[in-house]
């Protein structure tokens, strides 16, 4: 019988320093992944969703822009004696952020348009005629709003809003409005003048992902009423999700108008032609009521917190029995109603667009 005969295995040195190399290149490979994943790609979407934005602000200033264009030439036509011919105009927005691929996910945005979102509402008696004593009820109503809504993860989250003529601004700690309305409030004479605009937006529909989509928008209908004897106060309500930034554009715009400072709301005065100013803040909705007033008007929000949304009431007060001398008389009110159709992404079913 062969005797078998072990051998000795030899150490191989160029066997470990191959699998020691791997290890490391792995171990570099994934340091300089996890650098991209952690540093480079939150920051670069950061800064794509926060550019996103600033482009998608002027997209909704673009499609005010295409609205008021729409309202000017319908009252040049109406002044002019000419008939209107509506036209259908898109108005392309980007809805959100192409992710980086591997790294990372899209940001998606939605484009809604909601006919019954922000309702409108303005009320006041007048005589319509200088003869017979009898007052007529006007109450006028408008709703309607489009809205981008983009589901940012590195950057804050955001919302544009089109309601009423304006563009808003939204986020989670707070709002402005950006683009203002038609609203103008004029003094002569101890006399005032004051415009005000109601835009209806009648169309439903929705879009949802990262490409650039749009909205049609076309002007069907505009007219301009004006009411020369209002014997009450006129009052103006909104609900929206976005009565605070409302709040603080019609405070600032009749603050300006009749030259009103912060000093006159240090103390609180007897109404109705003192100054006044409260808020009450509750968490986790912030301010939850707020009012202003002086002799000119009062305003005031208040949360419904099952809802939450603000209701929202403007009264422009009015001296028609001429009995206070700081309080002027409002001379001329006029309204201008607009009925805009709107469509979002593709042509909608829902209006004659």
């Amino acid at each position: 019988m062969k005797r078998l005969i072990a051998y000795k295995k030899k150490w191989d040195d160029e066997g470990v320093v191959s699998t020691v190399g791997t290890i490391m290149a792995l171990l570099v490979f994934l340091t300089f992944l996890s650098m991209i994943v952690n540093s480079y790609v939150p920051v670069w979407m950061k800064d794509s969703e926060s550019s996103h934005m600033n482009v998608a602000y002027g997209q909704f200033g673009d499609l005010k822009q295409s609205i008021d264009t729409q309202m000017l030439f319908a009252r040049m036509s109406d002044i002019a004696g000419q008939a209107f011919t509506a036209t259908t105009i898109f108005s392309p927005v980007t809805l959100g952020v192409d992710g980086v691929p591997i790294f990372s996910a899209p940001t998606i945005g939605e484009l809604t348009a909601d006919q019954a979102k922000g309702p409108w509402n303005a009320w006041f008696k007048y005589y319509p005629n200088k003869v017979v004593n009898t007052t007529q009820v006007v109450n006028e109503t408008a709703a309607g709003a489009i809205r981008l809504e983009v589901f940012n993860r590195y950057f804050i989250q955001q919302s544009l809003v089109y309601e009423n003529g304006a563009v808003i601004k939204y986020q989670s700690d707070g709002m402005v409005l950006r683009a203002q309305p038609t609203f103008e409030v004029r003094l002569l004479n101890n006399t005032e003048e004051i415009t005000v605009v109601m835009l209806s937006l009648i169309g439903f529909g929705s879009q949802r992902g990262t490409t650039k989509e749009g909205v049609h928008s076309k002007v069907v209908s505009v007219s301009m009423d004006e009411y020369k004897r209002v014997h009450t106060d006129i009052y103006i309500n909104h609900t929206s999700q976005f009565g605070l930034a409302w709040w603080a554009f019609y405070n600032a715009t009749i603050a300006k108008a009749f030259g009103i400072t912060p000093d006159k709301y240090a103390s609180c005065t007897a109404e109705p032609t003192g100054y006044c100013y409260t808020v009450q803040k509750q968490a986790p909705w912030g301010i939850k009521n707020q009012m202003i007033r002086s002799p000119y008007f009062k305003l005031t929000i208040a949360l419904n917190t099952t809802s939450l949304e603000y209701v929202l009431t403007l009264r422009l007060k009015n001296d028609y029995l001429n009995q206070y001398i700081n309080m002027p008389i409002i001379k001329t009110f006029r309204i201008m109603k607009v009925i805009v159709n709107v469509a979002v992404g593709g042509i909608g079913a829902q209006v004659n667009i």
